[in-house]
């Protein structure tokens, strides 16, 4: 199985990032690196935590075709529309209860910017789109959910966990300063070097809480899905937050990156 961490930043995006691409330079060379090692998959599914969701529940997008474009970003010429892989979807949903996931579909067929960032440099044939919820040990099962289904279904299948680390790296961050933040992405950038997900879990609440990250939700549930893979081939690609915020790419499974 195979997987994948991708940050989210808007600016990674040509068109919108112009010269301020530059700033992220090694965060771009990343995405372009993980890209080549991942190749085209079939399937590609998605968790972002700007997906619409519900409180108690996680959604699937069960619409035909999804899209979405950078109009809230000043690009709305910028735009993709991939379809939807509904046999898939309709298999998870089917097992969800099964699974003591609480799933529910989703007739809203919009991407967020969580997954059309990461769709600029990977590429797939068809997507699944995920949300995620409040609590952290849930995403876990969903996880290893998908797993299941894309085993039964037997299908070349690209996990990708949406998210930014800390928001709190640096004074004048978006989110403020906290001395907690740079821990918190050296802790967690330790961990997924050697594909250690299940140290995720036991994280300091506290550390959490104050980092004012994004990313860790996504994250588990890419440890649920990978299992015992997730320390098979780890690859960390970059890690740099000169904005504030952590972008973190890294790759699990995945040929080994020129």
């Amino acid at each position: 199985m195979r997987g994948c961490v991708c940050p989210h930043p808007p600016l990674l995006v040509p068109e919108i990032g112009r010269d301020n691409r530059r700033q992220v330079q090694a965060t771009v060379a990343a995405m372009e690196r993980l890209a080549k090692a991942a190749g085209e998959a079939g399937t590609a599914v998605f968790i972002s935590p700007h997906t619409p969701t519900y409180f108690d529940a996680f959604t699937v997008k069960d619409a035909p075709t999804l899209a979405g474009d950078f109009a809230a970003f000043g690009c709305p010429q910028v735009r993709c529309q991939i379809d939807n892989d509904v046999e898939f979807v309709e298999t998870l949903l089917a097992a969800a209860s099964g699974a003591h996931v609480a799933l529910e579909p989703s007739a809203d067929a919009d991407l967020d910017h969580g997954i059309l960032v990461p769709l600029t440099f990977l590429r797939a044939r068809s997507l699944v789109s995920l949300s995620i919820v409040g609590g952290y040990s849930e995403h876990r099962r969903l996880g290893e959910l998908v797993r299941t289904v894309a085993e039964k279904l037997d299908r070349d299948l690209l996990f990708v966990a949406s998210g930014d680390m800390s928001h709190r790296l640096i004074r004048g961050a978006p989110a403020g300063y906290d001395e907690r933040g740079p821990v918190f992405d050296q802790r967690v950038v330790e961990l997924l070097s050697r594909g250690d997900f299940d140290s995720l879990e036991k994280l300091d609440g506290d550390l959490v809480q104050r980092a004012g990250e994004c990313g860790l939700r996504s994250l588990i549930a890419l440890g649920g899905f990978l299992g015992a893979d997730a320390s098979r081939n780890p690859q960390l690609f970059s890690y740099e937050g000169p904005f504030g915020v952590g972008y973190l790419v890294a790759g699990f499974g995945l040929a080994a990156a020129s």
